[in-house]
Parts: structure tokens; sequence; C-alpha cells
């Protein structure tokens, strides 16, 4: 399936933009935004999942990259996190086949996706990646290293707790919750997915659980790679073929 490729722009920095990739053909099932990893530093960005966004695609899916200002460039907390609200803002704005689209987020980018739902009831679906998102325990497994200090120095330094940088969404921000871990996550351990869990499953929300097995924390969003099978059959609305690819 054709490609078309296009670029909305939500705000003055090179940085804030969204990647947008639609079928030239056919109907679109439907729609994601995703929010790219790299722990708010940009060891990944946006077109690093220009591949996923292409074969969902190819399931007749669209798909839109949420770029976002790095730590290190105008980033710090809040600002990537209003980076996110605002580019989510921007597409629900152009209509179809955004509005509503599924929010997915891998590794921090899960912290942004939910940033951008909290508070706000719009009662979306998520799918969150190998998601680090409770900031705090995120720090005490050592996970991602200094990544959350760095994002949250400003903060910090102004009195501000680092517990109140983890997003708390509630049952009216979220019509479904997913969350996808790799088995064999170098980059997220079991403890940190293990934590969350339990942390949003005693907030009241309902979370489906996938555990992919041998997959790594890139495979969910390489398509390249087996253990993303589970993840596009997520995202292009067959669950039954994810339950397949899962364990």
């Amino acid at each position: 399936m054709t490609v078309q490729e296009g670029v909305l722009r939500y705000g003055d920095s090179s940085w804030q933009r969204v990647d947008l990739y639609t079928p030239v053909q056919g109907p679109v099932r439907s729609a994601v935004v995703i929010f790219h990893g790299g722990f708010w530093r940009h060891d990944r960005i946006a077109r690093d999942l220009e591949p996923l966004a292409v074969a969902l695609v190819q399931r007749g899916c669209a798909a839109a990259v949420v770029e976002y200002r790095p730590a290190w460039d105008g980033g710090q907390w809040p600002a990537a996190a209003e980076d996110a609200a605002q580019a989510l803002e921007r597409l629900d704005g152009a209509g179809a086949p955004w509005r509503d689209a599924t929010l997915v987020g891998h590794s921090a980018g899960a912290h942004l996706a939910l940033s951008a739902l909290a508070g706000r009831g719009g009662g979306r679906r998520a799918v969150l990646l190998a998601p680090v998102v409770d900031l705090a325990r995120t720090v005490a497994t050592g996970t991602g290293g200094p990544a959350v200090g760095h994002f949250l120095a400003g903060h910090l330094a102004s009195g501000g707790s680092v517990d109140e940088a983890t997003p708390r969404p509630s049952r009216a921000d979220l019509a479904s919750l997913t969350v996808v871990e790799a088995a064999c996550d170098q980059a997220v351990p079991t403890e940190l997915t293990e934590y969350q869990l339990k942390g949003w499953r005693d907030g009241g929300l309902a979370v489906d659980h996938h555990l992919v097995a041998d997959a790594r924390h890139m495979h969910l969003v390489n398509p390249e790679r087996e253990g993303c099978a589970a993840v596009l059959a997520l995202l292009a609305g067959d669950p039954a073929a994810a339950e397949g690819s899962a364990s």
C-alpha cells in the first residue's frame, strides 16, 4: 500500500512537529498517535519509528508520530508534557482520522502519552509499550540512569517533587489501557512494569497486559522483529492475533 507523508506543526520550535503517515487509497481502519521514547533526551527520535508507522499504514491504519522538545533543548518538565498535549489538541483539531485516535507510548513516550490524557476526561484508548511512567519508581530501579534527574532538574530546583511529574489518569480519561511488556527487556525491568501495573489497577483502571516472549525493548517498535507482531495486531484492531503473538 502506498504511503502518503505529511508534517503538522504545533509550535515555534523545529522539534514541535507531528509526522503523518496515511494510506493513499482505501478506507482507514484505525488511527494511532505515537510518542517515541529516548528518556526525554532523544536517545530516539520520531523518525526512528517511521518503519512502524509505515507497517501500520500497510495494514490500513493512519499513524502520527509526535516529535517534542528534548530535555536539553527546552523540553524539561513540564515542557515536553505540554508539547504532547498541544500536539494531541492540534491533531484533534485536524479532524478525521486523528480525532479519537489511539494513543501509543513507547518507553518514556508512555509518560508523555498519559500526560497528554490525564485530567482531560477524553475517554481515549491507550497502548503503552514497555512503559516508563512512574518517575519515582523509575529512579528507585535505576531505569534510564540519570535521565529522570535531567528531565526534572528545573522542577526539582524550584521545590517540586518527582511524584508531581507522574501522570495519573482516571477512568474518565481512558476508555481502555493496554500494556505490552517485552519479556527480555534490557532497558525497562520487570519490577518497574509490575509496580506500574499494580498502581494503575489499584487506582481503579482496568489494564490489559501482554507479555511478548523473547522480545527486547526496541523489538516492540521494530516491524522487522517478531516481537512487533503483537503490537501491530493490537494497533490494527486485531486483538485475537495479538493474543496469538503474546504470552
